[in-house]
């Protein structure tokens, strides 16, 4: 399909010898998660966890304390925030690095995003979360769900950048219901996804940039969400909403929303079980093309017929984690996902089913409790360019981490990155400038990152 490349072997190499480590060991143990960055602790009492993310623990090292967070003690109202700042090198783009959620500012140093949280837990029955973002990274979560670099290398036809610097990622209220002892709680209003491991917190995550299946996956949902726990170990999701990454429902001519479905699950104390399916209609992407000033048509205007009337897309995730034991933790996150009448000609017509799918890996070792070494293994699918807007597109991404929180509250992060793509998709303008060369089929990047908590 492509070239194989060396560093790719050598990267294949390094991430099987970590997983080779860890066979045949008995894992014990579970990382501890941050509330509001993973998936939701199976508890009795569900009212404890205020934000529903999805996936297993994400957290930085347990040696960095939790602030405390506690504002107005009388109303039981909290609060918490982050500031991310990054510095990026890209020796193949001069400009920006394409399919990066908050990472895109190529050969600069960025302001990704701050954030405030303000959150009532409803440990009396109800309770709220809103949660602001502030800087560039509102544009990428703001992106509604035209994906990849905001129609920079052309696109005439990719969903407009809504340049803002000020993004409201989550606002809900929770409660729980009366008479369920503390067993069934509801959500209603915007809040983040339940598929997939990474997050958009950066405090969450492990490494400085996400991968293909989370930047090309859902953000957030607006809608109605009802949660089970009918134990300390399990957790169940049900839920309708207004699609993906919006906060209505932009359908036209289809009068229904999302399904929502989820799992979450310890059964052991090493072993975390995440799965959720989104179901519904679903505007097209394929207006979208990333190398062609005239996206996915040939007509004067570049706009695709039926570009704004939805079909069926179904999407689901499964995220396992599991360890640690001595030290190292093992990730696995795949999606699968597909759209009815996805698949449209140059002309705008649809020609069938589009389909895309992924597979993001991680081996996680931490060497005190400090420090941590991540690799990360991906490769995504696109046959039909629905994600891309190129068919038959495949690209990896193999990654490493070095992390130290060196001081309370402040993780820093130094990472390489290469992605490498069977279709030439990434920019090349390090060497020609504003004139752009030919696109690539491999990418390199290394960041360097700051996040403080408090």
């Amino acid at each position: 399909m492509r070239e194989e490349l060396p560093l790719l072997r050598l990267g294949r190499t390094l991430l099987a010898g970590a997983l080779l480590l860890t066979a045949g060991e008995l894992f014990v143990g579970i990382h501890s998660a941050l509330a509001d960055s993973s998936a939701p602790a199976a508890s009795s009492s569900p009212s404890t966890t205020t934000t529903p993310a999805p996936a297993a623990s994400a957290a930085a090292p347990a040696a960095t304390p939790a602030p405390t967070d506690l504002v107005l003690p009388a109303m039981n109202i909290h609060m918490k925030g982050f500031i991310d700042v990054y510095g990026q090198y890209n020796p193949t783009s001069s400009g920006y690095s394409d399919f990066r959620a908050y990472d895109y500012g190529a050969n600069s140093f960025n302001v990704n995003m701050a954030q405030l949280k303000i959150w009532r837990p409803d440990d009396d029955g109800v309770g709220f979360v809103l949660r602001a973002d502030f800087g560039p990274g509102a544009y990428a979560s703001g992106q509604l769900f035209s994906p990849g670099y905001y129609g920079a290398l052309g696109g005439g036809n990719a969903q407009a950048m809504p340049y803002t610097s000020f993004w409201l990622e989550e606002a809900y209220i929770n409660f729980l219901v009366p008479h369920t002892n503390k067993e069934l709680e509801v959500y209603g209003g915007q809040f983040q996804t339940l598929a997939n491991f990474e997050v958009i917190q950066p405090y969450g995550n492990w490494m400085v940039s996400d991968g293909y299946t989370f930047f090309l996956g859902p953000y957030t949902h607006t809608g109605v969400r009802l949660h089970y726990a009918p134990n300390a170990t399990t957790n169940f999701y049900l839920g309708v909403n207004n699609g993906w990454n919006s906060n209505f429902q932009q359908n036209q001519g289809y009068f229904a929303q999302d399904l929502e479905v989820g799992v979450v699950a310890n059964p052991i104390s090493w072993l975390n079980i995440n799965f959720s399916g989104y179901f519904g209609p679903q505007v097209r992407n394929s207006y979208f093309d990333a190398l062609s000033p005239m996206g996915a048509c040939t007509t004067a205007t570049g706009i695709c017929a039926n570009a704004n009337v939805p079909t069926w897309r179904n999407y689901g995730a499964f995220v396992v984690e599991v360890g640690p034991f001595d030290h190292f933790t093992l990730v696995t996150d795949d999606s699968y996902g597909g759209q009815s009448e996805g698949t449209i000609s140059s002309t705008g017509t649809p020609t069938g089913y589009a389909v895309w799918y992924s597979s993001e890996n991680f081996v996680r070792y931490d060497i005190n409790d400090t420090m941590d070494l991540v690799a990360r293994y991906e490769v995504y699918y696109d046959p039909n360019g629905f994600m891309t807007g190129l068919s038959g597109t495949a690209i990896n991404d193999e990654s490493v981490d070095f992390q130290w929180n060196f001081y309370p509250n402040l993780i820093s992060r130094i990472e390489y990155r290469h992605d490498n793509a069977s279709t030439a998709l990434f920019n090349n303008s390090g060497v020609n400038g504003a004139n752009h060369g030919s696109p690539l089929n491999s990418m390199d990047t290394v960041d360097l990152e700051l996040v403080y908590t408090f």
